[in-house]
């Protein structure tokens, strides 16, 4: 299946397939700790450690992706 892409992820809430994350820092706080766990869990899921600070920017990344799409592109 395709993946979606990033542009305007913060405009899209909620996130997830089910809709159960309802901000950009519940979806980084969400792989940061790895997923939740259950049997289905991918082997290769894993915490990211990332620290308050670069979760922040992670968000701030992911925020500035939102633009608009200009004539002819």
């Amino acid at each position: 299946f395709k993946t979606p892409g990033l542009r305007d992820v913060a405009r899209t809430p909620p996130y997830m397939h089910d809709g159960q994350l309802k901000t950009l820092e519940e979806v980084v706080e969400f792989y940061n700790e790895g997923g939740k766990k259950h049997p289905r869990l991918d082997g290769e899921m894993m915490p990211l450690k990332l620290n308050a600070v670069e979760k922040r920017q992670l968000v701030e990344f992911l925020g500035s992706l939102n633009g608009r799409v200009q004539d002819g592109y």
